[in-house]
Formats: C-alpha cells, structure tokens, sequence
C-alpha cells in the first residue's frame, strides 16, 4: 500500500476512535482506543523537516492555477537526476462533460502552436514509452528542461481549454 493510502487509512480510524473515544479493543477488552489513537497521532504527525524539493515545487507552482502541492505532503521519490513531487491536478469538471468538437478543435491548435521541442517532449511523455531521464537523452536536453515543457504544454493547453 503507498505511503498516501497508509496514511489516508491511519486518519480515518484516528477520527473513527476519536468519534468513540472508550471503544474497546478486539483482542484485549480491558484496553480501549485512547492508545491506539495516541499512537497513531504521534505516526502523523508533520515532521518539521520539509524536503527542499517540495518546497522548491510549491513555490515554482504557487501562481499555477491547475496544479497544487499539498501543504503537509512528505513523500518525495527520487527518479535518475529528478524527483516525484506528489501534486493534485485541476479539472474542470464542466470539461468532463463537454467533448465536443469546439473543445476538440481548442485542443489541436494549442498542440499545434506549441514550440517543436516542446510538442516533441510532451507527445514522447503522452506515450509513455521513456521516463523522463529517456527523453531527455534523446532529445539533448536535461531532465529539468523536459519537466519545463510539459508543464508549459500543460499550462498551454489548459488556457486553450478553459477560454469559451
């Protein structure tokens, strides 16, 4: 189970002994939850420490409207010379509805006025072939640079998108 999933599952029975503070447990009735729920407070609690990375991503992505790093995210995974920063993506919920060919037609001509390296970066990414560190060795350019072009692909085609 990741470590997010872990975590989501912890909160949950921490609010489910909350809710029922002299709840007793299973195997020993005579001990009832307040240690448990101690102990699992204690597990989630922050730690003080932020990885340098998480908060070099929230601050690149702070006047991003479509991307969001949670303000208690902990998790970092290191990938060839970069790191997996856990974000949330913006969807327009009104978009989910709406495949029709005007959204379609926005779509294409933002891919299509996209920069060639960067339509080049995001289609090997949409593909899902290589990993990032690939990309960027077939390309002559760092991973860092790769990251840049998807997220100006995105951004691109998100402002595309959203104008009516």
């Amino acid at each position: 189970m990741p470590d997010h999933d872990a975590r989501a599952l912890l909160v949950e029975a921490l609010d489910f002994f909350n809710d029922h503070p002299r709840f007793s447990l299973r195997r020993d009735r005579r001990r009832t939850s307040y240690e448990l729920a101690a102990r699992i407070d204690a597990f989630l609690a922050p730690d003080t420490a932020v990885y340098p990375i998480v908060a070099a991503a929230r601050e690149r992505w702070a006047t991003a409207h479509m991307l969001r790093i949670d303000p208690d995210e902990q998790t970092v995974q290191r990938d060839g010379d970069g790191y997996w920063v856990r974000a949330w993506v913006r969807v327009d919920a009104a978009g989910l509805d709406e495949a029709g060919a005007a959204q379609i037609d926005r779509y294409a001509s933002a891919f299509t006025a996209l920069p060639e390296i960067t339509r080049q970066v995001f289609m090997a990414d949409l593909l899902g072939d290589e990993d990032f560190t690939a990309i960027a060795a077939r390309l002559g350019i760092t991973t860092h640079e790769v990251e840049q072009h998807i997220a100006d692909a995105l951004v691109a085609i998100s402002r595309a998108l959203d104008r009516r």
